[in-house]
C-alpha cells in the first residue's frame, strides 16, 4: 500500500516533497527505486519511536499512515500535537473510535484527521456519501467488496494482499450493521449470500466481516433502515476460514503449550498464512446499492400541489485489476491511491473541515470519483427509477 501511496504522490502530485519513514533499510531502498528519488527523503526508523515521529511530523503539513493499525492512535495523537494533518488506512473499529475522541483537540489544532482511507473502508464510505447526496431519503445501503487472486488456489482459494493480522481482524471482530434503523453488532463470517459479479469471475460468495463499513453505521443510524458491508470471496472460502475461527486460531490471547512456552494462535496463523504467498496478479471487485426516495424537483411548484416522490435505486460497480505497467496490485491501487487522493484534497483545500472527519460527510464524491477515474479506477454509477 505504501508503494502505491508514494507512487501517486511522487508522479501525480510532484509539488509535494516527500519524507518516507521505514524501519527496514532494504524496504526503503526498494521503495525509492520504485518511485524515483526526485524530491524524496528516506528515514530509516520505527513508527513507534515517539521522538523521531514527532520531529518528522513537525516538519510536514500532512502525514499518511500505512503502518499497522495498532499504531494509529498514538500516531494520530502525535499528528494533532505536531499540527500535521493525518490520513491512515485504518480497518479496526475500536481504534477508529479512539481516534474520534481526539476530535476537539484536532479542531483546536486546525488539522484534519481522516481514518480508514482505502477501498473498504474508504471508497465505500465516499459512495455512501454519494447516496446521501443523490437521495433525499435512504432506506437501504449495501456494499460487497473483495480483493482476490485472479487465479484461486487451494487450500483457501485466496492469497495475501495485505497484512495477515488485518485479515484476521476482519474475520474475527464483531461486525457493526444497521438493522431496523438501529446500530447493532453481529458475529463475523455470517450472512452468506451469492453475488453475481459477471465474467470472468461469475458468482462469488459474500459474508459479513468487521471494519469495512467504518463510520457509516454512526452516520446513518436512525435514518437508514438497513446497512451492511460484506466481503467477497471465491465459493468455498467461507467454510474454510469459519473452521479456523471455530478452532480458536484467530484468538489473540496466548495459550500455554507447556515448558514455559506461550503462543498467541493468531500470531501463529499469520505466519502460516504467509506460506500461501503474496498475490501479484489480483482483482478488486466492488458492488454496492442504495435504495430510497428522491423528490422530483420542479421549476415552479403550484400552491397545494404535493411534490412527487420517486423511489430510486443507485448502484455502483467496479472491477480493477493488477497493473502490469506499474507492477501495482489492484488492492494497492484502490487502497493507496484513495489515501493519496484524500491527502491531496486536504492540502489543496477541497476538504476544508477540521477535526476527526467521516469520509461520507467530508469528501466530495464527484471530485473523488473523477480522481479515481484519472488513475484508471473506474466506478460505474447507475441510477434506476423504481416507480
Amino acid at each position: 500500500m505504501a508503494r502505491a501511496i508514494a507512487f501517486d504522490l511522487q508522479h501525480r502530485q510532484p509539488q509535494y516533497p516527500l519524507i518516507i519513514l521505514d524501519r527496514e533499510p532494504e524496504a526503503a531502498r526498494n521503495l525509492v527505486s520504485f518511485v524515483g528519488d526526485a524530491g524524496l527523503e528516506t528515514v530509516v526508523g520505527d513508527a513507534g519511536d515517539i521522538d523521531l515521529v514527532r520531529r518528522l511530523m513537525s516538519e510536514v503539513d500532512l502525514t499518511i499512515g500505512a503502518a499497522s493499525y495498532h499504531l494509529n492512535c498514538q500516531l494520530t495523537s502525535l499528528a494533532v500535537e505536531s499540527g500535521s494533518h493525518w490520513v491512515d488506512l485504518g480497518g479496526n473499529n475500536a481504534v477508529v473510535a479512539r481516534q474520534f475522541e481526539l476530535d476537539s483537540d484536532a479542531k483546536a489544532a486546525e488539522v484534519a484527521i481522516i481514518p480508514d482511507c482505502g477501498l473498504a473502508p474508504g471508497i465505500v464510505n465516499v459512495l455512501a456519501g454519494d447516496a446521501r447526496r443523490k437521495l433525499d431519503e435512504i432506506d437501504e445501503l449495501h456494499f460487497s467488496v473483495g480483493g482476490l487472486p485472479q487465479e484461486p488456489k487451494p487450500p483457501l482459494f485466496y492469497g495475501l494482499l495485505f497484512s495477515p493480522d488485518g485479515l484476521a481482524n476482519e474475520y474475527s471482530e464483531p461486525v457493526r450493521v444497521i438493522e431496523g434503523g438501529r446500530s447493532v453488532e453481529i458475529p463475523p463470517l455470517t450472512g452468506r449470500e451469492q453475488v453475481v459479479v459477471g465474467p470472468p469471475y461469475g458468482v462469488l460468495e459474500a459474508f459479513h466481516t468487521s471494519g469495512g463499513s467504518s463510520t457509516m453505521v454512526d452516520t446513518f443510524a436512525g435514518d437508514v433502515q438497513v446497512l451492511d458491508y460484506k466481503t467477497l470471496r471465491y465459493p468455498g472460502h467461507l467454510r474454510r476460514v469459519k473452521l479456523l475461527l471455530d478452532l480458536g486460531l484467530l484468538d489473540t490471547e496466548p495459550i500455554d503449550l507447556g515448558d514455559d512456552l506461550k503462543v498467541a494462535p493468531r500470531r501463529l496463523l499469520g505466519k502460516l498464512l504467509e506460506r500461501l504467498g503474496w498475490v501479484d496478479e489480483d482483482v478488486a471487485i466492488l458492488k454496492g446499492w442504495a435504495e430510497g426516495r428522491r423528490e422530483e424537483k420542479k421549476p415552479v411548484q403550484q400552491a397545494g400541489q404535493a411534490t412527487p416522490i420517486n423511489r430510486m435505486r443507485v448502484e455502483w460497480r467496479m472491477m480493477d485489476q493488477f497493473d502490469p505497467d506499474t507492477g501495482l496490485t489492484a488492492m494497492a491501487r484502490t487502497t493507496g491511491f484513495s489515501a493519496a487522493i484524500v491527502a491531496r484534497m486536504i492540502l489543496d483545500g477541497r476538504i476544508s473541515d477540521r477535526g476527526v472527519l467521516r469520509q461520507e460527510l467530508s469528501i466530495p464524491p464527484d471530485e473523488f470519483l473523477n480522481e479515481l477515474n484519472a488513475r484508471g479506477i473506474k466506478i460505474e454509477v447507475v441510477e434506476i427509477e423504481l416507480e
